[in-house]
């Protein structure tokens, strides 16, 4: 019901635009569908960070393998290590029958600089997060509406090179009042005590980020691989019912595979 394949997150702007979040293997399918698809060749790929379960579906992707397409990759450097160089590396021979230089679309590498990434009235800003490697959290601002993806985030545990009085609250603003926050939520409260340092949150975090930067709807992401279906959909059942007796405005949801959510402006 939910879905099993790694992160990846379309998001379309009215025009047409298309945004993609991580290239987990859930974007395979995506490229399948852009493959039959005439026009939707041009993205740009935001990705949070190199972990295997945000970049593993990128040699599946079918837009890659056509000359006619462009695909500009936005990441941030990982240490004195480039962009592409990362991900030359993954299709090595050792990991991929395939090589790198069968690619054939247009391709450039951009890295996370500044605050914020501005073309044709949309906006993609970025928030470092707490989680192994420089790893980062993102908001597209598009057509008076806000969508922010955090897929991996330890809000409160651990011990993180951004870790200082500011972080917290800084995040909190630069979540402020988004339509729709996707955010990392793979533990319960009673899982999170022997996943310290993991680099995830729970599910009654997430909800208190989301309520404390006013957030609209609130979208659990990267659940547990071993949580089954019913599992989940109880959890999300306990949460709701949470809010309701608090009275809370906030929506939630599990992120569920394949499905399409519109937000409108105003």
């Amino acid at each position: 019901m939910f879905g099993g394949n790694t992160s990846c997150l379309e998001v379309r702007t009215a025009d047409g635009r298309c945004f993609v979040f991580d290239a987990g293997t859930g974007i395979r399918a995506l490229g399948d569908r852009m493959a039959h698809d005439p026009g939707s060749g041009d993205v740009d790929l935001f990705l949070s960070h190199f972990h295997w379960d945000h970049i593993q579906g990128l040699p599946f992707f079918a837009p890659l393998y056509a000359a006619e397409n462009t695909v500009r990759i936005h990441a941030a450097r990982q240490g004195d290590v480039d962009v592409e160089t990362l991900l030359r590396a993954q299709m090595g021979p050792v990991y991929f029958p395939v090589p790198y230089d069968s690619l054939e679309a247009r391709m450039t590498f951009e890295p996370l600089t500044g605050s914020a990434w501005r073309h044709d009235g949309v906006e993609v800003a970025w928030y470092r997060t707490r989680h192994p490697a420089d790893t980062y959290g993102f908001r597209i601002r598009s057509g008076g509406v806000s969508v922010a993806y955090f897929p991996d985030n330890e809000l409160e545990g651990g011990r993180y090179e951004v870790d200082g009085p500011g972080w917290r609250s800084g995040l909190e603003a630069f979540l402020e009042g988004v339509d729709l926050l996707f955010h990392d939520a793979t533990f319960t409260d009673e899982e999170y005590p022997s996943r310290t340092g993991w680099g995830h949150s729970t599910f009654v975090q997430a909800i208190e980020l989301a309520e404390r930067a006013s957030v609209k709807r609130l979208a659990f992401f990267h659940h547990a691989p071993s949580r089954t279906d019913g599992e989940l959909a109880g959890i999300v059942a306990e949460m709701r019912g949470e809010l309701a007796r608090r009275g809370s405005e906030l929506e939630v949801e599990a992120a569920t595979e394949g499905r399409e959510l519109e937000i409108r402006g105003g």
